[in-house]
């Protein structure tokens, strides 16, 4: 639970499978990595939170024959402590997640940021188990605005900062027509949200937005690509 913006993170019962659903499967993603090519995948995401997501994609590309190298960038507002980071450990027992390893770099990283470093990303590359693809890891500490411009060009975006009416400047104007400017011709997009004001300003920035079936119990979601 994020305090700052009375929101859940993930669902415990569930949690893993609905960012399986909404950002690997509604991206299509799962499909791309299966595809044998040379072309580097590039995710975008708003909102690091615990980790999950991120997780999530590199399990599914770690267990992937020969995926193509994967370029994952993140970004995150209101980083973490390791204490609830490694929490995420303790609700998905079965998953290989934060290692002491891993929760090590990213406080040092974090604290560097917070004393005001210049350099606001922790970077972490992941080899595969064929020794051929890379899959390589950019959290960027700071607001979603700033952030955002020192992302490259994004093949599919995982929207995921809390709900538009907990966290709005997440979902701005400003903040969609960032996400619009990183994205090329083909670039998808998903969120767990159906809200009626994230569609129609999407779809003015261009992008062609369709709804589905939410995860479980929730309704709706939306996933789009710019044509």
């Amino acid at each position: 639970m994020s305090l700052f913006f009375d929101d859940v993170y993930f669902s415990k019962e569930g949690g893993w499978e609905e960012s399986r659903y909404v950002f690997l499967e509604g991206n299509r993603i799962n499909i791309a990595l299966l595809n044998e090519t040379s072309k580097p995948i590039t995710i975008g995401e708003l909102g690091f939170g615990t980790g999950l997501n991120f997780f999530m994609t590199l399990y599914h590309w770690m267990e992937t024959k020969s995926p193509p190298s994967l370029q994952y960038n993140t970004l995150e507002g209101f980083p973490l402590p390791r204490e609830t980071l490694h929490s995420l450990n303790l609700s998905f027992p079965d998953k290989d997640l934060w290692t002491e390893f891993l929760l090590e770099s990213y406080t040092i990283q974090l604290q560097k940021w917070k004393e005001g470093s210049q350099n606001q990303s922790w970077d972490i590359q992941f080899s595969h188990p064929n020794g051929k693809e890379k899959f390589d890891l950019r959290l960027y500490f700071g607001d979603v605005a700033d952030c955002l411009d020192l992302f490259p060009m994004v093949d599919y975006w995982y929207l995921d900062g809390f709900s538009p009416s907990k966290n709005p400047k997440m979902w701005s104007e400003e903040t969609l027509s960032k996400i619009r400017s990183h994205s090329r011709l083909g670039t998808r997009l998903a969120t767990f949200t159906a809200a009626g004001f994230i569609r129609r300003n999407l779809e003015g920035l261009g992008f062609t937005i369709q709804k589905q079936k939410g995860f479980g119990k929730k309704r709706e979601m939306i996933t789009g690509i710019l044509l």
